[in-house]
């Protein structure tokens, strides 16, 4: 979890170096320049005009942001940057004694109310966590969105779904054992109920991988319509995708790395060595494109490669105009 920590005071300088050195994090210290001469590592990034400036150029750039302040210097320092907390970066507060780790915003989605109780295990702290559910000992439909690693179709029901749960109202996690199992996806649902109004809310799991080839020098926008035609297809969310994959060769393709860019999606790339370990295991052999690659496919064994390799494929080989996708499904 990429990660900022700023530290203004001599006295929260230890507990600000403690954080840093723990593995669970990828954290980069911010440290007032009144506060350098006290530390002997260099490994440190020096504030620069207010810690207001600063926060509001590094807001968006980590997934965590713990302030060893007061809480009203960490509020105030923040005013104004929230956007939405499905996209709002996780925040802390620590007192400089390491007594106290509250979590401030995000604790749902942005995983502050997890990282606060790990933070206060591993400190010896006590950990703040103020959203109701959590307070009450309940469970939050985001939160179960966010251990499950999924998505949200829709916060707002997710909200009045989670209102229910803090109420103490009914609400049942709906996995009918006459038409499911419970590790399968599903496309309809039955509900039983009396009530005349039921609040709905669907988690959408990210174990979507999708494998991809290209020719040379294909438009970004042909190489997007094939991706989200094939999802439609299939009939599945945007949002279920976990990351695209491809050959060692489509590394600098512009069209491919500008498409899954503006998808939001995470692209990664495996080497000849890497594919032809597969042939023959996963997929159809094709002398054309071993002619042209050195490998007799590419997007069903990136797509395996990419995966958990617990799942199965929805969708071996699609042909889109010199672009061909894979859809591989792991298991929830």
């Amino acid at each position: 979890m990429k990660t900022a920590v700023y530290c203004v005071s001599k006295n929260a300088l230890k507990l600000a170096e403690k954080i840093k050195t723990d593995k669970r994090y990828d954290t980069d210290l911010y440290i007032s320049k009144r506060i350098a001469e006290y530390t002997e590592k260099q490994d440190y990034v020096i504030i620069q005009g207010t810690l207001k400036e600063t926060v509001k150029e590094t807001f968006n750039i980590y997934d965590l942001h713990v302030f060893i302040t007061a809480a009203g210097i960490a509020v105030r320092v923040i005013d104004g940057l929230p956007d939405s907390k499905a996209k709002d970066p996780a925040v802390l507060v620590a007192d400089e004694q390491g007594k106290f780790i509250i979590s401030l915003l995000s604790g749902h989605l942005g995983g502050a109310n997890e990282e606060c109780r790990y933070l206060a295990e591993m400190l010896g702290s006590i950990p703040v966590i103020t959203t109701a559910s959590d307070a009450g000992g309940k469970i939050a439909v985001d939160t179960l969105s966010q251990k499950l690693d999924a998505g949200l179709s829709d916060l707002e029901g997710a909200k009045r779904v989670t209102a229910l749960i803090v109420n103490g109202e009914k609400v049942k996690l709906v996995l009918p054992e006459n038409i499911t199992q419970k590790d399968e996806n599903v496309s309809g649902a039955i509900v039983i109920s009396n009530r005349k109004n039921i609040e709905i809310s669907k988690i959408i799991p990210r174990n979507i991988i999708i494998g991809i080839g290209c020719k040379r020098n294909t438009d970004k926008a042909e190489i997007i319509h094939a991706v989200n035609d094939a999802l439609s297809r299939y009939n599945l969310e945007s949002d279920s995708v976990k990351k695209g994959a491809s050959a060692w060769l489509k590394e600098d393709e512009k069209g491919l790395l500008e498409a899954f860019h503006e998808l939001g999606k995470e692209l990664v790339f495996f080497s000849k060595e890497e594919i032809l370990a597969l042939e023959g295991k996963i997929h159809k052999e094709s002398e054309f494109v071993k002619a042209q690659t050195g490998v007799s496919a590419v997007s069903e064994p990136c797509a395996y490669l990419a995966s958990e390799k617990n799942g199965g494929f929805i969708a071996r080989k699609l042909v889109y105009n010199g672009i061909t996708i894979s859809i591989y499904e792991e298991a929830l």
